[in-house]
C-alpha cells in the first residue's frame, strides 16, 4: 500500500510531455477511430488529446479535484467523457474498449495486478493496452523519496536496490524486465517496450528547454534512450 498514499500531480495542459508521450505510444499502436479508455486521467490533459483522434474516449480517475478541472475545460467534445472510479473497479462492462491507456499511473495504484486485470477485462479480444511508467534506470527519482527534502535532485536515487526503493520511494519504478513480468503474469501478450528521454517541461531557466529537448530527441534514436524518464509499453489482450 505504500504507493497508494501518493497519487502524484497531473501534467499541465500544453506541456511538451503530452505530445511526446502520445507520439511514442502512437508509434506502437494507432487509436484512430477507436473506443478508448484513459485510466488515471487526472485533469484530462492526455484524454483531450486522445479524443482528437479516437471515436470516443472515457477518462477515469480516483481524485475528484482533478476531474473538476477536467470538466471545466471549454474544449470537451460530446465524444469525451469522464467518471470518478478506482482503477481496480472500472465502471464498465466487459470488452467495451478497443484501446486502454494508462499513462504515468500504474506506479501510483494500490494494486497494480488488479488494475492490469481490470484494464484487460474492459478491452475487447485483440485490443491494446498503451502504457507509460517511470523507468528505474533514469538517473533521478522523479517522484522523490519520502522524508528527504529535494530528493528529486539526488543522482541515482532511483537506482536503489528494490527493497530500499520500495521502503522510501513515493511511487514504483519499473525496468523493461519487471514491466514485462507483471504484464505476463496478468495475462497480456505481444508485449513491446521502448524508452523515452525527458521532455524537460520543468527545466529552468525556460530558455534552455529547446536546447535540451533537441539533445533528448537525438538521444531517443540511440541506445542511451534506455536511461530515459519513461517506459513506453504496448500489450495485447
Amino acid at each position: 500500500m505504500r504507493n497508494a498514499v501518493y497519487r502524484g500531480q497531473p501534467i499541465r495542459y500544453g506541456y511538451t510531455g503530452i505530445e511526446k508521450r502520445l507520439a511514442a505510444l502512437q508509434a506502437m499502436h494507432s487509436w484512430q477511430g477507436a473506443r478508448a479508455l484513459d485510466v488515471g486521467c487526472g485533469n484530462g490533459a492526455y484524454t483531450l488529446e486522445i479524443g482528437r483522434v479516437a471515436a470516443l474516449v472515457w477518462g477515469v480517475d480516483i481524485d475528484r479535484r482533478w476531474l473538476y478541472e477536467f470538466f471545466g475545460q471549454p474544449c470537451i467534445a460530446p465524444s469525451i467523457g469522464a467518471a470518478q472510479a478506482e482503477s481496480e473497479r472500472l465502471p464498465f462492462g466487459d470488452a467495451v474498449f478497443d484501446v486502454v491507456f494508462c499513462i504515468e499511473t500504474l506506479e501510483h495504484v494500490a494494486h497494480e495486478r488488479i488494475t492490469l486485470c481490470e484494464m484487460r477485462r474492459v478491452l475487447r479480444d485483440g485490443g491494446t493496452l498503451l502504457l507509460t511508467a517511470p523507468n528505474k534506470w533514469f538517473p533521478f527519482e522523479t517522484h522523490g523519496l519520502r522524508g528527504i527534502p529535494h530528493s528529486y535532485f539526488i543522482p541515482f536515487a532511483s537506482w536503489l536496490p528494490e527493497p530500499l526503493h520500495r521502503r522510501y520511494a513515493s511511487a514504483r519504478t519499473y525496468t523493461a524486465r519487471s514491466i514485462r513480468r507483471v504484464l505476463e503474469e496478468t495475462g497480456w501478450r505481444a508485449i513491446r517496450v521502448d524508452w523515452m528521454l525527458p521532455p524537460f517541461d520543468m527545466l529552468r531557466p525556460r530558455e534552455l528547454q529547446p536546447l535540451f529537448r533537441a539533445i533528448a530527441n537525438t538521444l531517443d534514436r540511440t541506445p542511451l534512450r534506455r536511461f530515459g524518464v519513461s517506459l513506453i509499453v504496448a500489450a495485447t489482450k
